[in-house]
């Protein structure tokens, strides 16, 4: 009995430690958007990034089942210029519950004035991409 229970006990432990995996997630509409100030923002997607605001960059995200915990994944952000990387950016994140905003927020006086790609990276696959321009 004590051995049934040890393996039940296991077996829990392990189903709580999986990990949803990128190709099982959706992917919704990204964005790129801007903040001014304090850390809050709109989610209205912008083309046009003015140089003293932050650029942030959202991408949504959606798993079975709902509100599940798909464990933590790596995420890179990596920012393109004339097809060259200019800036690179990476996060271990825990994606909590279904659906789940990913983002990030840099400066926007970190990028001279110019057009831009961002592509977002979930454990070296890319799921969303988005271009826009950086203005004085």
């Amino acid at each position: 009995m004590k051995r049934i229970l040890v393996g039940l006990a296991v077996i829990g432990t392990l189903q709580g430690c999986s990990t949803i995996g990128v190709d099982q997630m959706t992917i919704g509409d990204g964005m790129v958007t801007s903040a001014r100030g304090g850390y809050a923002f709109d989610e209205t997607p912008m083309k046009e990034i003015k140089q003293r605001d932050s650029l942030v960059v959202i991408t949504h995200l959606k798993w079975e089942p709902l509100a599940s915990d798909a464990g933590y994944h790596a995420v890179n952000w990596t920012w393109y210029a004339d097809g060259k990387v200019v800036a690179v950016r990476k996060k271990d994140v825990k994606f909590t519950t279904s659906p789940f905003r990913l983002f990030w927020r840099i400066p926007a006086a970190d990028f001279d004035p110019g057009h831009y790609r961002v592509e977002v990276a979930i454990d070296n696959k890319v799921v969303d991409t988005h271009e826009y321009d950086v203005v004085k």
